[in-house]
């Protein structure tokens, strides 16, 4: 048995994204979508907000979206901090970057809230010059117990 939590895993996609382990709570969930045209880039602001989080504690970033067409993929990243535009975003500490996901991936990511307490979704479809992509996405702030 390692230590603390794995930095990503997989979910169950058919349920909702909680694990209803013992060991972690919800401090909130929020849904949206968004269209990412063909050569461009989609991004979210997330940001932790008034929580309290207990000293033997730690938060990840569950995620998980679904993309219409379904037989589509994406790229997708976790960036640290908020990051408005494109400069920012290369420069940005990454949790993950550019991760090739097809419709209905998701994960858990730590580090997510370490700058800023707050972190950056970016969904890149530049590798695509003719087809969108609609993304419906749900992310949970979840706070986890840390046990040695």
């Amino acid at each position: 048995a390692g230590r603390g939590v794995p930095s990503i895993k997989r979910t169950n996609s058919s349920k909702s994204l909680v694990s209803n382990a013992d060991n972690e709570r919800v401090l909130w969930s929020k849904s949206s979508s968004l269209v990412v045209g063909a050569g461009m880039v989609g991004h979210a602001f997330l940001e932790l907000g008034q929580v309290h989080i207990e000293p033997y504690e730690t938060v990840i970033l569950r995620w998980k979206f679904d993309l219409t067409p379904a037989d589509l993929d994406i790229y997708f990243s976790v960036l640290k901090g908020i990051c408005e535009d494109k400069k920012k975003q290369r420069a940005a500490d990454a949790c993950f970057r550019s991760r090739h996901v097809q419709g209905g991936g998701g994960g858990d990511v730590s580090g997510a809230f370490a700058i800023q307490n707050a972190c950056t979704l970016v969904w890149s479809n530049e590798m695509s010059w003719v087809r969108p992509r609609t993304i419906k996405w749900t992310v949970e702030a979840v706070a986890i117990e840390w046990s040695d």
